[in-house]
């Protein structure tokens, strides 16, 4: 009831038609669902340490196993992809803040000026499936601090969230392949980990920038990539 409407498979399938990106990086592959979602002739590749995958692909994929962090510690994604920056992201890896900030970031390195990131699990549904630690069949962990973070650390990034089911999918989007980690920013990093449940309760109006969950909407939002700065789709 919170979110009608299609699931973020279906948004993402959007995102996919709509950009026709000439390359696809996926961050969390696990069987595969969403990563063959991307249509010919685009460059795909996921990232997964233990994907269980094994689709027929209908377009130049590569999976690698390994974490993100491995990935990102050697290597440039551009590198698999031959191509100079992506067009398409998707992070649904593991499902802690942090790690999502690094997924973040990192591929920030290798964005162009129209490219986006998609982030799953931004909308939680209750505390216990939001942990750190699951204890839960379905579990998001705590992937909805990236929102207060990144409108406190990076105010330059524009973002919405699309109200998909089952928790929410986060559009991001004029990502800056200059911009650097500050020391400022991993205190941040620090103390948004100990943020509480009760804090997004509280804040939880005022973080959240959302969408309907309906393609029109998605499609005036990314129509906004060419607009300046300043102006935001609605």
């Amino acid at each position: 009831m919170r979110f009608p409407g299609p699931d973020y498979y279906q948004v993402m399938q959007w995102l996919h038609e709509e950009l026709r990106p000439e390359s696809y990086v996926e961050i969390g592959v696990h069987d595969g669902h969403s990563l063959k979602l991307a249509l010919p002739p685009t460059k795909v590749l996921g990232i997964d340490p233990c994907p269980i995958a094994n689709h027929n692909w209908s377009t130049p994929t590569k999976i690698l196993r390994m974490t993100s962090n491995e990935l990102f510690a050697k290597h440039r994604v551009r590198e698999f992809l031959d191509v100079d920056r992506f067009s398409l992201a998707f992070v649904d890896g593991l499902h802690h803040f942090e790690q999502a900030i690094d997924d973040i970031f990192n591929l920030e390195h290798d964005a162009g000026p129209d490219s986006v990131i998609a982030v799953h699990d931004t909308v939680p549904l209750d505390e216990r499936t939001s942990m750190r630690e699951r204890s839960t069949l379905f579990y998001t962990g705590d992937v909805w601090k990236v929102i207060p973070f990144l409108k406190r650390c990076r105010p330059d990034l524009e973002f919405v969230t699309v109200r998909t089911g089952p928790s929410g999918l986060t559009l991001i989007r004029r990502l800056d392949p200059s911009r650097e980690r500050t020391v400022a920013q991993s205190e941040v990093i620090g103390q948004f980990q100990r943020l509480s449940w009760q804090y997004y309760e509280r804040h939880r109006d005022d973080s959240l920038e959302t969408i309907p969950n309906e393609r029109g909407a998605v499609v005036r939002w990314l129509c906004g990539s060419l607009l300046p700065s300043h102006r935001k789709v609605t």
